[in-house]
């Protein structure tokens, strides 16, 4: 048997062969044993190969060199011969008998092989990296308060630890590309890793509410009618306000006004349109006026409060609504149906940043059907969207609010008909006139409220809505009209958590949570 010994290192060999004469070794080798078995030497049938690798890491020593820079070295025992595996890495170079000097030339990592003059070998694990530590002071300057450090490999800066803000950790990165070597020896492209960690919680209730309040007034004064006839006795008024109800009574259809008319009703009669909202007939007199006489008010209010939890740097979206069905003609007769969403909506982009400020790439929306608006399409009707939206980017700190969008509309408009010269008598002029006047007053307001939250422990609860509810029993539910146990609500009212949102059982027969989110009741 004839056993090699081959020491482990970054090069393959603990002395400064290469790996070309190993193969030529163990072909000589080989080479011998046949000829051993041809010639008769004493190497038999039976004969075995063996290797053994004997790992030397333990006893080396690992030493990082800069780029283009020198280190040096110095032993305790006098050195007489230096000699590294790899010279396109480092170069080395024997000062005086206790001092190396190392120059690092490329990125990478080479074997250092000393020679003691005790004939004793030293093995040293060389590695070329940047010299950080400038950086790394730089990186202290930018957040005193961070743990953030710069490491390099192969060339590559490797940014660690934990930071204080986004925003920092943007420029730390942008500062270690400065650092970044012009010109990479070995041929590889080098860069910087970001793998710095934010401190501190990272997700981000958002608290939104969509306040608005709408009011609308419209005064209006229409009159039509007709005279005929010869005396004045008896009348009738007819009222159709709403057009609840229409009722048609007037005169009847094809009469001469040259002789009496008779005033009927149903389908005989001229029948009344249900705009005309007051009708005064006069059959003795022959006369009947037709009147559109409106004072309408409407008031809107509006109060939306969604509210959305996502990470840092994260979008998170948020829809309370529905669909509705648009109907889409594609040609040859044919249509297709598609359908647009609307309700209450949310989408937002929360980034922590230092100090617990928070920015926020939010777009809340409110929409919802106004029929006012609507198409009608081979018998389907299609509704309009009356929608309030808006999309901004704001910073502000943790817990603060913030208007983000407002609203005030005004709106007036008047419309005034009348028969030239005729509509212009005074009083009597009213007869011959057609007035409209209507005025409208939006307000809407969005606010903003962003919270750095952490989740739940295991021993907190929360409350969720429907949680009291129970069943009414028999009694509640057939002689008072309830809806929910009354018994329950009552009991719920003593707890201060479920108090807050809980409704007066006294109000109506349906009982339970009511108000916007928070509201203290």
């Amino acid at each position: 048997m004839f056993p090699i010994v081959v020491a482990k290192n970054r090069c393959g060999f603990l002395q400064s062969h290469r790996c070309g004469d190993l193969r030529r070794g163990l072909l000589v080798l080989t080479a011998i044993a046949a000829l051993s078995g041809s010639t008769g030497i004493a190497l038999g049938q039976d004969a075995k190969f063996s290797a053994r690798v004997v790992d030397e890491s333990a006893n080396t020593q690992r030493l990082i060199v800069p780029l283009h820079r020198s280190v040096t070295v110095e032993t305790t025992a006098e050195i007489t011969r230096a000699d590294i595996m790899a010279r396109d890495i480092a170069d080395v170079q024997v000062v005086s008998p206790t001092r190396v000097l190392i120059t690092g030339k490329r990125f990478g990592t080479t074997a250092l092989i000393l020679m003691g003059s005790d004939n004793k070998q030293y093995q040293f694990e060389v590695s070329v990296e940047l010299d950080l530590r400038e950086l790394t002071e730089a990186l202290s300057a930018i957040d005193p308060l961070s743990t953030a450090r710069a490491t390099s490999i192969l060339g590559n800066i490797v940014l660690t630890g934990t930071v204080s803000s986004t925003q920092r950790a943007e420029r730390m990165t942008e500062l270690a590309r400065l650092f970044l070597p012009t010109k990479d020896e070995g041929g590889r492209k080098t860069e910087v890793q970001n793998h710095l960690e934010l401190a501190g919680e990272q997700q981000v209730l958002l608290r939104v509410v969509v306040a608005e309040v709408s009011r609308t007034a419209a005064r209006e004064l229409s009159v039509n009618g007709f005279l005929a006839g010869e005396n004045f006795r008896d009348g009738f008024i007819v009222n159709q306000l709403g057009g609840i109800n229409p009722i048609n009574i007037g005169a009847a259809a094809g009469e001469l006004v040259t002789r009496n008319m008779a005033f009927v009703t149903g389908e005989a009669g001229i029948p009344i349109s249900p705009q005309t909202t007051l009708s005064l007939g006069f059959p003795r007199v022959q006369m009947q006026l037709f009147l559109r006489a409106m004072a309408d008010n409407n008031l809107l209010r509006v109060l939306a409060e969604p509210n959305l939890v996502a990470l840092s740097g994260e979008t998170a979206t948020f829809l309370a609504g529905g669909e509705f069905p648009i109907l889409v003609p594609q040609g040859d007769f044919r249509v297709t149906v598609e359908f647009r969403e609307f309700g209450i909506r949310l989408k937002f982009t929360p980034v922590v940043r230092g100090h617990q400020r928070i920015r926020l790439h939010v777009a809340p929306e409110v929409s919802e059907l106004d029929f006012s608006a609507s198409v009608q399409f081979q018998g389907f009707v299609v509704p309009g969207l009356s929608s309030r939206s808006m999309e901004t980017v704001v910073e502000l700190g943790n817990g603060q609010t913030i208007a983000i969008a407002g609203l005030l509309n005004e709106r007036i408009r008047g419309v005034s008909s009348r028969i030239p010269g005729l509509g212009d008598i005074p009083i009597l002029g009213s007869l011959f006139r057609s007035v409209q006047y209507q005025k409208s007053l939006t307000e809407l307001v969005i606010l903003v409220t962003p919270e750095i939250i952490a989740p739940l422990d295991p021993h907190q609860t929360v409350y969720l809505p429907g949680e009291d509810l129970a069943d009414p029993s028999d009694f509640e539910l057939y002689a008072m009209g309830f809806l929910e146990s009354r018994h329950k609500a009552v009991q719920e009212q003593n707890d201060d958590t479920n108090a807050q949102l809980g409704s007066d059982p006294e109000q109506l027969s349906v009982h339970g949570p009511w108000g916007h989110a928070g509201a203290v009741r």
